[in-house]
């Protein structure tokens, strides 16, 4: 109805503006306990976080590697993989191991040694891993012993094409109907988004330059 509150998405790339005409079924009610900066970051790492969870079919007790923990789309990922009752190795460096086991998340250095870091953190087989960040995670995944079918990359596509691993991201679970049921885990209390810095959008470049560093732990959001 006119007046409610909701949180919606576009593939236009017309995000960054004050206004935004999208469908109405794009939009999902946003919860009253659902931050505004919170609700407008759900939708892409969000979105992102519950398909590569998805695709690579986490059962509970198996253990996941996330490569990119502290990301935007890290930080989701692996809650939502303790959710489903996961044992989650996540790869940070190590000024945000505090945050991931605040979150219930085995942190791991990444760098030279990694693999033997993740050998002996896991203590057994590794399940399944998700790559978020690329630079040769795949062929890590590949070496630790994991099924192509239980890896996922969004960040490696040659990696991906090479070893036949999946591929699944955003578009493949850009849906209200999820951007709903995120939001509702938020407002539950079983899904954080950390908000590393909220900067007005005629600063935009100064969030690009800060995101390009690509040392905050969560999500750069732009407000009108």
């Amino acid at each position: 109805m006119r007046g409610d509150e909701v949180i919606g998405f576009t593939h236009d790339r017309a995000s960054q503006a004050d206004f935004v005409a999208v469908p109405a079924e794009q939009l999902a009610p946003k919860p009253s306990g659902v931050p505004w900066e919170v609700a407008g970051s759900l939708f892409v790492a969000g979105t992102t976080a519950y398909a590569v969870v998805r695709a690579v079919a986490l059962r509970e007790g198996e253990t996941v590697v996330v490569s990119g923990a502290a990301g935007g789309v890290g930080t989701l990922t692996v809650q939502l993989a303790r959710n489903v009752g996961a044992r989650v190795l996540g790869l940070a460096s190590e000024h945000h191991h505090a945050w991931l086991e605040q979150h219930g998340v085995i942190p791991i250095t990444y760098g030279e040694g990694v693999e033997a870091r993740i050998r002996d953190a896991a203590g057994g087989p590794v399940d399944a891993f998700i790559d978020t960040f690329g630079g040769g995670y795949v062929e890590l995944a590949i070496n630790l012993g994991v099924a192509p079918d239980r890896i996922d990359t969004i960040a490696d596509r040659a990696g991906a094409a090479k070893y036949g691993v999946k591929t699944a991201g955003n578009a493949d679970a850009a849906s209200a109907d999820v951007l709903r049921e995120l939001a509702s885990l938020v407002d539950k209390g079983l899904l954080e988004v950390p908000i590393a810095k909220v900067y007005p959008l005629d600063a935009v470049q100064d969030a690009f330059r800060e995101l390009e560093e690509r040392h905050t732990i969560g999500k750069i959001v732009l407000v009108p």
